[in-house]
Formats: C-alpha cells, structure tokens, sequence
C-alpha cells in the first residue's frame, strides 16, 4: 500500500513538472540609461549637424519576441519597446535634432534630414538546468538610414551581447537581456558615429560589419553585405523552426530584414 502511495506521490511530481516545463516566462529587458550614459560620454564629440528621425512601426512596438531560457522553458519580451527609449536618447545625443518619425522616409513637414529605422533580432540561452532566466543574451540592430528620397544610404549593424551569474538572474530575470540592450545601445552610438551624414541628405562613408564581431575595420560599404543578410535570414528561420516565434513575427522580420537591402 505504501508503495502506491509513494509511486502516485512520484507520478503527481512529475506530472507537475511536465505542466510547469516549457513555460514562457514574461521578462523586461529595458536597457539602464544611466550605463549607456557613462560608457558613452568619453566618445560624444560636437554634435553632428543633421536632424534625424527614428521610425518603429506600431506593429514593431507591440511584437513580442519568445526565445530560449533555461531548463526547457522559454522567455518572452517586447523588443522595441524596451529599446525605444533608450534608442531616442541615442539618437539625440548625436544629432543636432532628433524625433519620432511616422514614416521611415523624411517627410518635409518635418524637417529630417535622415529617418532611421532600427531593425532588431534577439536571441538567448541559458546554462542552468533547473533555473528559467537566460544566462545570455543578444541583440542584434541594423540601423537602416534613408534619406530624403527614400534612398537607403546606410545600414550600419551592431551585435550587442549580455551574461548575467546566478545570483543576478534570479534577483532581476531579465539581467542578461538589459546587459544586451545596454551593449547594442553603446555600440549603436559608435557606429552611426563613423557614417558621415551631411545636411540636406548626402552621405559618405559607413562601417561595412557588426560592431562586436570581429572583422576588419577597414571595410566600408553603403550597403549590408549579402552575407550578413544571408546569416540573419538563417538565424531567423532557426528561431521559426524551433517553434521559438510565430509564422507571423517570422513574416514581418523577414520582410525588415529584406527592406533594408
């Protein structure tokens, strides 16, 4: 009889366990301004001369990204919405003026020189087996930048990337992802600070690689390379296979991607 008992106790565990693994877990991954600041202000020269906009469709604004965390549950988070605001300060301590754009071409009522749309592929991971927060974390950011005419002039692409240990995980579940945020936020001011805009809509040089990857720094290009594109493709369609994003949110980043050829 005590057998039974305690053979029922075990399958109730585990059915338990089975009904609690595989959860989404909700997390904020809204970077630390104050961090982005201070890695930040060494690098700011005089402000660049051009007034910009930055466009995040509403679409964009209310996608919810699932990725993976640990112990075979995943993670789910507002991508845009967590880099929004961080993105705009950004933006704004690098441009004589920058605002919200509602389209990702210059509208002449509103004076931009440039719009700037960031396109953004998150992913994480997680080594601890019976702890769900992700131990790291990336987000990768092409920054496609059009002029008046609706010419794409570049597309500098950044990587950032983000850990966090045991104990800041399970004190803040989201601490890999903000270290991301705060890292591709950094690593955004330093390469739209190497694309050369003029006022009026001219262009000169742009970093052809992510930064936080290591390629040569003496490339430039005005376009993404195929390459990259090609990488970013596969890397999004490994997410939709696993089952990690929607057919829908696999649809719509796909078509970011592309657009920013």
């Amino acid at each position: 009889m005590m057998q039974k008992i305690v053979g029922r106790s075990w399958l109730g565990l585990l059915f338990v366990a089975v009904l609690l693994g595989g959860c989404a877990h909700s997390i904020n991954v809204s970077p630390s301004m104050s961090n982005v600041a201070a890695k930040t202000a060494q690098t700011t020269p005089q402000k660049i001369g051009v007034s910009v906009g930055y466009y995040i469709s509403q679409k964009n604004r209310q996608l919810e990204v699932t990725t993976p965390g640990g112990g075979g549950d995943n993670v789910r988070y507002y991508p845009y919405e967590a880099l929004e605001i961080g993105y705009r300060d950004v933006l704004t301590g690098l441009y004589r003026n920058a605002a919200i754009s509602n389209s990702d071409t210059p509208n002449p009522n509103d004076r931009f020189d440039y719009v700037i749309e960031p396109t953004v592929v998150t992913n994480s991971g997680s080594t601890g087996f019976f702890t769900w927060p992700p131990t790291n974390f990336s987000v990768d950011i092409t920054n496609t930048i059009r002029d008046a005419s609706g010419r794409v002039v570049a597309s500098p692409r950044v990587v950032g990337v983000g850990t966090a240990e045991t104990g800041e995980r399970l004190r803040d579940h989201g601490f890999a992802g903000r270290r991301a945020m705060e890292d591709a936020l950094v690593k955004t001011h330093a390469a739209l600070q190497q694309v050369a805009l003029e006022q009026g809509g001219a262009k000169r040089e742009v970093p052809s690689v992510a930064l936080g990857e290591s390629k040569p720094k003496e490339q430039f290009v005005a376009q993404p390379k195929v390459n990259d594109v090609e990488e970013r493709l596969r890397r999004l369609k490994d997410l939709k296979d696993k089952g990690l994003i929607t057919n829908k949110d696999y649809e719509t980043q796909k078509k970011s991607i592309l657009d920013s050829l």
